[in-house]
């Protein structure tokens, strides 16, 4: 069996140690690292409608009973990518195991001392 020493290293060192091990670890698996300087994607009405995949008079239904978040500037709307993501993902249906989950079937407490008149 293979004895392990420790070596104590500074702690400056020891966080850039880990920040590279990191850093490699992401850059191996293609992760991309969000840059502040980024800013958001909008999208005029027929990309965002066609980014739903819903028509244009489908879209502007939405935006009217304001279930999808919008920007009108003038007498066009534009939408954020992630307000449509966030708005197809409410529309989500559960699966019957989360359903079940949600629904805690238990007997009311003192079911059986209740008094009855």
């Amino acid at each position: 069996m293979d004895k392990i020493f420790y070596v104590p290293v500074p702690e400056e060192e020891f966080y850039q140690r880990i920040g590279k091990a990191v850093y490699s670890v992401f850059m191996r698996n293609n992760f991309a690292f969000p840059n502040k300087d980024q800013k958001t994607k909008w999208l005029n009405h027929v990309e965002a409608a066609a980014y739903i995949k819903k028509t244009l008079v489908v879209l502007y239904k939405l935006s009217s009973e304001r279930a999808v978040k919008f920007s009108k500037r003038g007498k066009s709307n534009f939408y954020r990518i992630e307000d449509l993501e966030k708005y197809l993902e409410e529309g989500l249906i559960k699966t019957s195991d989360e359903m079940m989950k949600e629904v805690c079937l238990k007997p009311r407490k003192n079911y059986l001392k209740t008094k009855y008149k």
